[in-house]
């Protein structure tokens, strides 16, 4: 008790003074705060205030999620366009190389049938000969 009483008096002329009023304001609020960290509504705001930032924050992420999958399934939507475009355009390539094979071939032919018929000179008296008959198509 002497410790106690030892304390108030080495308190109270500090409390006692004029600026007493803003003092009190000080300790008032001291105290509130310190009660105020010890409560249990305290500590229930403060668990409610955290959860209700994490859920926020679930929520904000599953956003995300949610939005790099869609993003994801468009990339690969384009991928596999972009890989039918490129198979098609292999499949147009290779018919075109195997037409480009064909004409050259039949180009050659054409060309050796040419050279064979002006290998072979009309006569002058303008009759047909036997090259000429089996050339025709309708006989």
């Amino acid at each position: 008790m002497s410790i106690a009483l030892a304390a108030w008096q080495f308190v109270r002329p500090f409390l006692t003074l004029k600026l007493a009023l803003p003092m009190w304001v000080f300790l008032v609020a001291g105290a509130w705060l310190w009660i105020d960290k010890t409560s249990a509504i305290r500590t229930a705001v403060n668990k409610y205030a955290a959860e209700l930032i994490a859920g926020a924050q679930m929520d904000a992420l599953n956003a995300q999620l949610i939005e790099e999958r869609r993003i994801r399934a468009w990339s690969d939507a384009k991928a596999e366009e972009a890989g039918k475009l490129a198979d098609a355009e292999r499949a147009a390539r290779v018919d075109l190389e195997i037409k480009l094979t064909l004409t050259d071939s039949k180009r050659k032919g054409l060309a050796d049938e040419l050279a064979e018929i002006t290998a072979h000179p009309v006569s002058g008296d303008c009759t047909v000969d036997q090259f000429l008959l089996d050339r025709l198509r309708n006989k």
